[in-house]
């Protein structure tokens, strides 16, 4: 090693034992050291660009927009890194909360062409630092493509109110009528637009508790809309920038479906006498009210229909209901019956009726064996029964043109009163008679 070698070997020696082993030293050096950064931070305070990063892009301005008949139809303008010129003392605090970045469109100018319905500007971000942090010294993203559309306005769309699903037995779902809704948004989707649907999932409404179930519920559903070929119109861009919502109102019933009972009062007097059908056009009623209500109804009656004499008509009449239930306004609280009375038939009473020979031809008279008398049985209603009248009755044989022998002849029956009240039959529809030769002392006939 050479002399020059050796000299500077030790003087490298000698500064390293002085900065590692004296500690005294080290400790002015670390004040000198923070005495040069206060004087750097209280006197001289130097500025140095800082980037704050993925500061999100605002919009400003859009009502103004919407006033002249246009709108945004995406609000997605992302974010941008800020280069911020700022002293190193702010550095520290200088955050995305000391800055802001928008578009503003209120002063947006954009014309269409005639085929146009939307069309795409570009807009200039523009930056902003609060409390004198600093100032901009440039943006990463320093502009933003906007899709820019005409509004298009349409009130009272008609909207179909759709079930999904089903509820548990013995549960309706009343929808409401002539639900609508209005709104604002772009054009070319606006206008194709010919009716909406909401969908109601039922089995969303749906508990554990039976009795909980029946009741009214208030529904925010999403609104679909179609077009005339009944092709859904996915994602309508509204004004706001929200879907379009609607309340719906609904409710839930517990019902029943019981027979209609007509209430028919007659006295003894009419039993005796009439009969009757009394029979209701419409056979059953829905009735709505609790679940513990309707499992104690069977029927329901009428108010009382008083019967006193033959009719055949159709009548109208009001229904009991039972206490804390009601029926579906279609269905109303009366019910037409079909009334037909008519008079009770007797159980027919059997007659012997004497039985008249003709006079013979031939030397011949009836032997002793002949039957006198015929039966018949008469029927008819209870009442005219008791004026029946077998005086009326004639039974006839004609024995005439029969000579001697044993002869099965035809009974004759001739009844003079009212066939269309009194059915009279005859039991035996044939006798049979023998006729022998006149002795001395006998006559024929």
């Amino acid at each position: 090693m050479t002399k020059r070698q050796k000299f500077f070997s030790a003087l490298g020696r000698f500064f390293k034992n002085l900065f590692t082993k004296n500690i005294k030293l080290k400790v002015i050096a670390l004040l000198f050291a923070i005495l040069l950064w206060g004087y750097v931070l209280a006197v001289e305070n130097p500025s140095y660009v800082k980037r704050v990063r993925e500061v999100e892009i605002s919009i400003t301005g859009e009502d103004s927009l919407n006033n002249r008949g246009l709108m945004l139809v995406s609000r997605d303008t992302g974010t941008t890194d800020v280069d911020i010129l700022c002293q190193i003392s702010k550095h520290s605090e200088l955050d995305k909360s000391r800055v802001s970045c928008s578009v503003d469109l209120s002063t947006l100018n954009v014309t269409f062409d005639e085929d146009e319905d939307v069309k795409t500007v570009s807009v200039e971000v523009q930056a902003k630092i609060t409390n004198d942090y600093g100032t901009v010294q440039g943006l990463t993203v320093p502009s933003v493509d906007l899709k820019i559309a005409k509004i298009a306005s349409r009130s009272n769309i008609n909207v179909e109110v759709i079930t999904d699903g089903k509820l548990p037995d013995g549960f309706v779902c009343e929808l409401p009528d002539n639900l609508s809704v209005s709104l604002r948004g772009q054009k070319s989707e606006v206008d194709r637009i010919a009716y909406a649907s909401v969908t109601v999932a039922l089995e969303t409404l749906a508990v554990n508790d039976p009795e909980k179930l029946a009741g009214t519920y208030d529904l925010v559903l999403p609104v679909q809309f179609y077009d005339k070929a009944n092709v859904r119109i996915d994602d309508i861009v509204t004004v706001s920038g929200e879907s379009v919502t609607t309340n719906v109102h609904l409710t839930v019933h517990a019902f029943k479906d019981v027979p209609i009972v007509p209430d028919v009062v007659t006295d003894e007097a009419f039993d005796e006498i009439y009969t009757y059908t009394c029979i209701p056009m419409t056979e059953t009623v829905r009735l709505y009210g609790s679940l513990s209500v309707l499992n104690t109804i069977e029927s329901v009656k009428t108010k009382p229909i008083q019967l006193k004499e033959p009719t055949d008509e159709r009548k109208t009449i009001m229904l009991v209901l039972p206490a804390n239930t009601t029926v579906d306004t279609a269905q109303g609280t009366s019910v037409t019956v079909y009334i037909h009375v008519t008079e009770r038939m007797s159980d027919g009473v059997v007659y012997e009726i004497p039985i008249r020979y003709s006079e013979t031809k031939h030397q011949v008279v009836l032997d002793g064996s002949a039957p006198t008398t015929i039966r018949l049985f008469v029927t008819g209603t209870v009442a005219a029964m008791k004026n029946f009248d077998p005086g009326r009755i004639r039974i006839s044989v004609d024995i005439g043109n029969y000579g001697e022998g044993t002869y099965t002849l035809p009974v004759i029956l001739e009844y003079t009163g009212d066939t269309s009240v009194y059915t009279v039959t005859l039991i035996d529809e044939t006798v049979t008679v023998t006729l022998k030769p006149v002795e001395s002392g006998e006559t024929d006939g």
